[in-house]
């Protein structure tokens, strides 16, 4: 094998008949040989603080010398695995020192020399400046790496040259420290062993120990975590090598912890070194998070009596509507007999009248009460058709024109479009419309006007019904489709109602997919604008209709809706 990298000569020890040894070469090249040791050994002892060696196929470090004689008091050779190293070299340095051994080897770089810092014992370390060569074979691949090293603290350049350096590595390890101290929460680090090697003062404030009492011991040894901390957040931490995070109460201090361990990995094992946990106090966190719990449930208790409450007054209402609503026939059954066989005088038929009248009101409530009750209970369905829209509002406008001119009110419908179909339930519409018209006549003054217009923008058709009435006094404005919400109070109020109506409209509105809306100015007058969207379904085949009296039933029906303005 050839060796590169080191003088090298070669001795004939054969002689003349290729047999025989010549004594006299043998005689002189070992005396070479002893003087070639001795001026080795010389070497080596001159060699500043020490020799150094690295055999890189037997992986393994050798020296001797001053660093030697720190360990054992002996500067004779010793031998090491080379994964020792970064035990020796400080662990700022220890990269820098391996890229530049790297660097030598490839032959990247003329020279291995380097200045870092090795240990010269646990807790301590020096500058060293190290220097060497090396040998390659023929593949050029390294063998050996030999040199020598020079402890810089003998030196008095060395002082001068590390001054600074030392200097503002002190400086900032003390900001670090007084950072570290600084943190309110409780920080501290422990090594692979679950040993405590570095803890703020917030931490020795949350165990109630001094620092000499915990440094290098684990938390088992002092009786200052609980059990949940050591299994659940250094166990998992350490084993699944991620932040790792807990909640919970310390029954001595009753206090909450929320607990973060932060594992440090090595980034060419990817194993942990160190672990890092953070503490943080979240009592006032806890207690308000239970505060609000126990109003969350409160507030759902509540409402759960609230919907109680509620659904027990929805069926009363509808039950009384029911039992009212029975009698209430038989009465009205009654005085429409009276008046188709008995032609009661003049002054009887006032009284009927009266009577009939006061029936298609409670009538117009009972129904409103019962449809309301539907609607919250959710059994109130459209029947939807298409039909043409603009056409059953003018129908049902017309319908209504003979009760409004005996109140000498002017009633005038308007349409921009002909005709649109589009699908409604036209009963509900037609208990919409009556509902306004009905508003309408009844707060407006002799001599004013109601106009009902219908409009199309873009896929929504717009029917309004505008009055010239005393209008909605703007503090009553916010209750006009509340239930039970009244305009004019009690001592002013010129017409009986019941305060559900408008809220029954925009429910039959909002079940259409619609919006309903309102500008009002008192004395000047009241506009209630719906928007319906324009859609279309697939109608069923509807079944004969049987034969009855439409005519008479819209009549009724009319009584009923326009009962408040009827005389």
């Amino acid at each position: 094998m050839k060796v590169y990298g080191a003088s090298k000569k070669f001795i004939n020890f054969t002689g003349f008949g290729g047999d025989n040894i010549d004594n006299r070469v043998i005689d002189m090249d070992s005396k070479k040989l002893e003087k070639d040791q001795a001026w080795l050994s010389i070497a080596m002892e001159g060699a500043n603080d020490g020799f150094w060696g690295l055999d890189i196929l037997q992986n393994r470090i050798y020296y001797n010398g001053s660093y030697r004689e720190y360990f054992d008091g002996d500067k004779s050779t010793m031998y090491i695995p080379r994964e020792f190293l970064k035990e020796m070299i400080h662990p700022l340095d220890l990269e820098q020192v391996k890229d530049s051994l790297e660097r030598y080897l490839k032959r990247e770089i003329p020279v291995f020399k380097i200045e870092c810092r090795i240990a010269v014992n646990s807790s301590s370390y020096e500058w060293v400046l190290i220097q060497g060569k090396g040998i390659w074979d023929e593949n050029n691949k390294p063998l050996y790496l030999a040199g020598s090293y020079t402890l810089l603290k003998d030196f008095k350049y060395a002082a001068s040259y590390h001054y600074d350096t030392e200097k503002k590595l002190k400086e900032t390890s003390v900001l670090l420290n007084t950072i570290f101290d600084s943190i309110p929460d409780p920080i501290y680090i422990k090594d692979t062993e679950d040993r405590i090697i570095k803890c703020n003062a917030a931490a020795l404030a949350l165990w109630g120990h001094v620092r000499e009492d915990v440094i290098g011991k684990k938390c088992t040894d002092i009786k200052m975590c609980h059990k949940l901390c050591r299994e659940s957040i250094t166990k998992k931490a350490y084993q699944s090598k991620k932040a790792t995070r807990v909640q919970q109460y310390i029954k001595q201090s009753e206090k909450w912890l929320d607990i973060m361990a932060y594992p440090v990995l090595d980034k060419d094992t990817n194993e942990v070194q160190l672990l890092i946990e953070h503490v943080k106090d979240i009592t006032d966190l806890k207690k308000a998070e239970l505060i609000l719990q126990e109003n969350i449930k409160y507030q759902e208790k509540l409402l759960e009596e609230a919907e109680r409450n509620n659904k027990v007054k929805t069926e009363y209402f509808a039950n009384i509507s029911h039992e009212l609503k029975t009698p209430l026939n038989i009465i009205l059954s009654t005085l429409q007999l009276l008046e188709a066989f008995y032609l009661p005088s003049q002054k009887t038929s006032k009284y009927t009248h009266i009577m009939k009248q006061n029936c298609y009101r409670l009538l117009r409530l009972l129904n409103n009460i019962i449809d309301m009750t539907k609607i919250d209970s959710g059994f109130f369905k459209l029947h939807l058709e298409n039909a043409d829209i603009v056409y059953v509002v003018q129908q049902i406008t017309l319908s209504v024109e003979q009760y409004i001119k005996n109140k000498s009110i002017n009633l005038l419908f308007e349409s921009k479009i002909d005709k649109q179909i589009m699908a409604f339930d036209a009963e509900k519409i037609e208990r919409i419309m009556l509902n306004l018209l009905s508003n309408a006549a009844k707060f407006t003054p002799q001599g004013g006007f109601i106009k009902v217009g219908v409009e199309k923008r873009d896929r929504n058709i717009i029917i309004s019904v505008k009055d010239t009435g005393i209008g909605i006094p703007l503090r009553k404005q916010n209750l006009i489709f509340q239930r039970f919400g009244q305009v004019d109070s009690n001592a002013t109020r010129q017409y009986e109602g019941s305060g559900i109506g408008l809220s029954l409209v925009k429910s039959l509105v909002e079940m259409h997919d619609g919006t309903i809306r309102f500008h009002s100015e008192e004395q000047k007058g009241t506009e209630f604008i719906i928007e319906l969207p324009i859609k279309i379904v697939q109608e069923e085949i509807k079944k004969p209709v049987k034969n009855e009296s439409n005519s008479y039933k819209k009549v009724e029906i009319l009584n009923i809706e326009l009962s408040d303005i009827y005389e």
